[in-house]
């Protein structure tokens, strides 16, 4: 079996010239028809939908079968950006990339002369962000898309400097940006200290970039937070063999979360595929903490955000930035999420019931009150 990778901007022709070229034993998987066809939607749209990641589940178990099958001559992907996940899927396998040029006003052309495109000013919404996020001529990561930095600081060193959100929009189907980080962390040799100064984004860009700070043979990884660690950003803070944090800085850890629309099953879908994604970012945490899983998960779900000294009290981080040569026992360490809060603010309001004169309040309100408050936090 041979692979071949057809990538390109929307409307530039690839499934066209995949049906030009594609012979009877071939196997074509189109993930922009496909996601299509699913939602009926246009792409725009689609990309948002909850059964996107059915459609981009489904591309391992197609490579798969096509491999195992004696019958497939060529397996076809069809797809708008040749990332590196992709080209992982075909490891071992005789693969040709095919990038199907074209400029944004031929895409316009196309798109107008589709019949099977109905929506034309959301497709061309698709092919305008398209352009912006890649140059199809020098494929260059855009300024908005960059999120870090790296540099030298002035005793020679490596330094990593993440900052703000962690990518302004998702990584999936995006090879030009986590190709850029990857090119320019290789680029160099030597100990990198990473400084972290983040609320969080895409939990796929931050899987990514631990996963290849975790892998840089170069040096060792330092991971100083200076700031916020939050969200996605705490994941890429675990790739640290050690993990510094300021005196004042914070860690914050919490559930997934995303926006789905559709019907009960597309709901289900949404909640099994977050559900993954809380075991994954689990790995992460329990590899550098050694904390049982139960007891991370249960951190998750209550939304804890944790000072220096709770965070290395747990394992998050190694050490105080800027304190190695000062005692820590007058230090607190403390966490804070709301559940803990809400709590605590029940216990308050009951006492407060209790020593309140019995022709003040009416207890059994309150006691109703209570529980409608427990359960909506649950």
């Amino acid at each position: 079996m041979k692979a071949k990778i057809v990538y390109g901007s929307p409307c530039s022709g690839k499934t066209t010239y995949v049906r030009n070229n594609a012979g009877d034993s071939d196997l074509i998987f189109d993930y922009d028809r496909l996601l299509i066809a699913a939602t009926n939607r246009t792409l725009h749209f689609a990309e948002k939908h909850a059964l996107h990641w059915l459609i981009l589940g489904l591309r391992k178990s197609f490579v798969e079968v096509a491999n195992l099958s004696g019958d497939v001559e060529n397996f076809w992907m069809v797809c708008s950006w040749n990332t590196d996940y992709i080209k992982e899927l075909f490891n071992g396998v005789d693969t040709e990339e095919i990038f199907i040029e074209a400029t944004k006003e031929e895409c316009y052309d196309r798109l107008e002369n589709d019949e099977t495109r109905p929506d034309k000013a959301e497709w061309q919404a698709v092919i305008d962000e398209w352009f912006n996020k890649h140059s199809a001529s020098n494929k260059e990561v855009t300024a908005m898309n960059k999120f870090w930095n790296f540099i030298r600081n002035d005793a020679g060193e490596r330094v990593l400097r993440l900052d703000g959100a962690i990518s302004d929009s998702t990584w999936f189907d995006d090879d030009v940006t986590p190709a850029k980080f990857r090119e320019e962390l290789n680029a160099g040799n030597g100990d990198i200290s990473v400084w972290i100064n983040s609320p969080g984004g895409d939990v796929f860009a931050a899987s990514q970039i631990y996963n290849m700070l975790m892998d840089y043979r170069g040096g060792s990884v330092t991971v100083k937070i200076d700031g916020i660690a939050a969200s996605a950003a705490s994941v890429i803070a675990m790739a640290g063999e050690t993990v510094e944090i300021s005196p004042t800085g914070m860690l914050m850890i919490h559930n997934p979360a995303t926006i789905a629309i559709g019907d009960a099953d597309e709901m289900k879908a949404a909640i099994k595929m977050l559900e993954e994604v809380k075991e994954s970012i689990i790995n992460a945490y329990e590899i550098k903490t050694s904390l049982p899983r139960d007891k991370i998960s249960r951190l998750m779900d209550a939304e804890t955000w944790l000072s220096a000294h709770k965070a290395i009290e747990l394992g998050f981080a190694d050490k105080i930035l800027f304190a190695e040569n000062k005692a820590e026992d007058n230090f607190s360490a403390t966490a804070f999420s709301r559940m803990t809060v809400t709590n605590s603010l029940l216990d308050k309001i009951k006492r407060k019931k209790k020593a309140a004169p019995d022709n003040r309040v009416d207890a059994a309100q309150i006691d109703k009150r209570l529980e409608l408050i427990k359960q909506w936090r649950s």
